[in-house]
C-alpha cells in the first residue's frame, strides 16, 4: 500500500474516533430512545434509552437477548422479526409499536422506527423509540367512553337525536325514537326535526336553539311532540352542546311525560274534591253545632231552675234529681258541641291564635280550680309546680283549653287515690316545658295514636266507665301546632302518663313585675 492510502486512512480513523462522542452528545441530547444493535449485542444506547432500565439491568443490557427479556411476550415476536428484516435486507423497518417493562416495574407503550446501518463497519441496526402509552391510555378511554354513549345510546328508552347545532341536521336517532315517532332510520338521517313535523308548535325549536346557544345545558324543558298516528304527547327535554371536529353538535334527550301529567291532574282533582267535601264536612258541623248550642243552654238554664228550686218547691225530690241529670248530660251534651266547633274551626283551617305575651300561671290556676270539684269527688290529689318568673308568647284562650283539656283526661283516667300533678318549668335549651303527668291507666304505643286520632277511644274497662267524645287530645294537638310547640307523650299501661307541651326559646322571656302590677291597679 502506498504511503498516501496510508495517510488517508489513518486520516479517516482520527474523523472516526473525533465523531463519537459528538455523536454520542448529539444522540443524548434527544428525548427518544435510541438503540443501536446487531443480532447478539446492544451497541449502542443514549441516555434517554439507558433511563429505562435500573442500575442492576444497565449491567447486563449489552446482552440483546436480555432486552427482550423486557418485551412483552406477544410483542416480541414482532420485534424480532423487524430486527431480522433489516439485518437481512428484506425491510428497511418501518413503524411499530409495542409494550416495554419499565424499569422492571411499569409496563408502556412505544412507537418506534428501525433502520438498517453500518455501526463500525458492521451491519446493525437503528431503532429511534418514544413512550406513547399516555397516548394510547387517552385513545383507550376515548374509545370506551364512545362504545358506553353508543351503548346508551341503543338502549335507553328514552327518546335520543344527534343533531347539528347550526343547521339542524340530524346525525342519528335511537330506536326509541324511531318507535316513538313511527319512522324508519333512512327517513331521517339527514333531514331536520322540522322537517319530519315532530312538534306541535313550529316555532318551539328556534326559540329552544337560540336559548341553548347562550349556555351548555338545558335541563327539564317542557314540550309538546306529534307522534306517530298524529298523537299529541308532553315530552321533557334535556339538551346538552356537544363539539365534534369542530362542529357543534345538539345531543337532544326527550322523556313522554304525558301519564305523569295526566296522574298529576287527575290526583289534583282529587284533592280538590276532597278539599271541596271536607270544608262542607267542617262547615255543616260548625253551622250545627251553632245551631244546636242556642236551645242547649235553655235547656240548661231551665234544668238550673227546677233543680235549685229558684221559682219555688216542686214538691217531690225526685224532679230535683231529674233536673240534675237533665243538667249534667246538657253539659256533657255542650262540651262535645264545643269540641266539634273547635275541631271544625282546625280542620277549615280558620283556627285563629291572638299571640301575645301572657302569664301562663294565670290561665293555668284556673284549669286547676274548673277540674279541682271532680277531682275530689274522685278521692283524686292535684298538686302543681309552676315557675312563676316567666311570660310567654301565646293565645290565653287556647293555653286555657290545653290545659283544660290534659287535666280533665288525667283526673277522667285516673283510679281513686291517684295523683295528678301539672308542671311549668324552663327546659335545658332556655324553653318552657308545660306538663301534665298522673297515675292513670296509661296507653301502649298503638293507643297513643289512636287517642290522637279524632274520635278516637282507647277500649279499655276504666275509658268505658267515662263519657267522651275522644276530641281532647286531637284538639291539644292542633293547638299547640297552633302555638309552634311541640306535643310528647310518655305512657305506660298500668304506671301512668305524662303529656309535655314544649314551647321554643323565642316564645319565652322573664316576667316584667311593673307591667302586672300596673294592669292590676287599673283594675281595682
Amino acid at each position: 500500500m502506498s504511503q498516501g492510502s496510508d495517510t488517508q486512512n489513518q486520516g479517516e480513523e482520527a474523523v472516526k474516533r473525533n465523531s463519537r462522542p459528538e455523536m454520542a452528545m448529539l444522540l443524548d441530547a434527544i428525548t427518544e430512545c435510541v438503540f443501536v444493535s446487531n443480532r447478539e449485542t446492544m451497541l449502542f444506547m443514549n441516555g434517554a434509552a439507558k433511563a429505562l432500565f435500573t442500575d442492576t439491568d444497565a449491567e447486563n443490557i449489552s446482552d440483546l437477548s436480555y432486552f427482550m427479556g423486557w418485551v412483552f411476550p406477544e410483542d416480541r415476536i414482532l420485534l424480532q422479526q423487524k430486527l431480522e428484516n433489516c439485518l437481512e435486507g428484506k425491510s428497511d423497518g418501518g413503524t411499530f409499536e409495542f409494550r416495554f417493562l419499565v424499569n422492571s416495574t411499569e409496563m408502556r407503550w412505544f412507537c418506534g422506527t428501525v433502520k438498517p446501518v453500518v455501526w463500525e463497519g458492521h451491519e446493525a441496526v437503528v431503532a429511534s423509540l418514544y413512550d406513547v402509552t399516555d397516548q394510547k391510555e387517552v385513545a383507550h378511554a376515548h374509545d370506551r367512553s364512545e362504545q358506553l354513549f353508543q351503548n346508551i345510546f341503543r338502549i335507553t328508552p328514552e327518546v335520543m337525536l344527534l343533531s347539528s347545532l347550526t343547521d339542524g341536521r340530524i346525525f342519528d336517532v335511537n330506536p326509541a325514537f324511531l318507535n316513538v315517532f313511527g319512522y324508519r332510520r333512512d327517513d331521517v338521517i339527514g333531514r331536520t326535526s322540522e322537517a319530519l313535523g315532530i312538534w306541535a308548535d313550529s316555532t318551539f325549536l328556534n326559540r329552544f336553539v337560540e336559548e341553548l346557544k347562550m349556555t351548555v345545558s338545558m335541563t327539564n324543558v317542557p314540550a309538546t311532540v306529534r307522534t306517530r298516528g298524529n298523537m299529541i304527547r308532553h315530552f321533557q327535554l334535556n339538551a346538552q352542546k356537544i363539539d365534534h371536529a369542530g362542529e357543534q353538535l345538539l345531543l337532544l334527550i326527550g322523556r313522554d311525560v304525558t301519564d305523569e301529567l295526566i296522574q298529576a291532574q287527575e290526583l289534583q282533582r282529587s284533592k280538590d274534591s276532597a278539599e271541596l267535601a271536607n270544608r262542607a264536612k267542617s262547615e255543616f258541623l260548625a253551622n250545627m253545632s251553632h245551631e244546636l248550642r242556642t236551645p242547649l243552654n235553655a235547656i240548661l238554664g231551665f234544668a238550673e231552675i227546677l233543680r235549685d228550686q229558684i221559682i219555688g218547691p216542686i214538691g217531690n225530690d225526685r224532679y230535683c234529681e231529674y233536673a240534675q241529670d237533665i243538667h249534667e248530660s246538657g253539659t256533657h251534651l255542650l262540651s262535645i258541641i264545643n269540641d266539634i266547633l273547635d275541631l271544625s274551626k282546625v280542620e277549615a283551617g280558620r283556627l285563629e291564635a291572638y299571640l301575645h305575651w301572657i302569664d301562663p300561671t294565670n290561665s293555668l290556676d284556673m284549669c286547676m280550680t274548673l277540674v279541682q270539684q271532680r277531682a275530689f269527688e274522685n278521692d283524686i290529689t292535684l298538686e302543681k309546680d309552676m315557675d312563676e318568673t316567666v311570660e310567654l308568647e301565646a293565645d290565653q284562650r287556647l293555653i286555657k283549653q290545653i290545659g283544660l283539656n290534659l287535666l280533665s283526661n288525667a283526673v277522667k283516667f285516673t283510679e281513686p287515690g291517684g295523683h295528678v300533678k301539672m308542671c311549668l318549668s324552663r327546659t335545658g335549651n332556655a324553653g318552657l316545658c308545660l306538663s301534665i303527668s298522673d297515675t292513670g291507666i296509661g296507653m301502649t304505643p298503638d293507643e297513643i295514636k289512636i287517642a290522637k286520632r279524632p274520635f278516637g277511644q282507647v277500649d279499655t274497662s276504666l275509658s268505658k266507665r267515662h263519657e267522651g267524645s275522644g276530641l281532647g287530645l286531637p284538639l291539644v294537638t292542633a293547638f299547640t301546632e297552633k302555638l309552634n310547640a311541640t306535643m310528647t307523650i310518655d305512657s305506660q299501661p298500668g304506671i301512668g302518663t305524662r303529656v309535655n307541651i314544649l314551647f321554643p326559646p323565642e316564645k319565652v322571656r322573664e316576667k316584667v313585675k311593673d307591667s302586672y302590677e300596673d294592669e292590676s291597679l287599673d283594675q281595682i
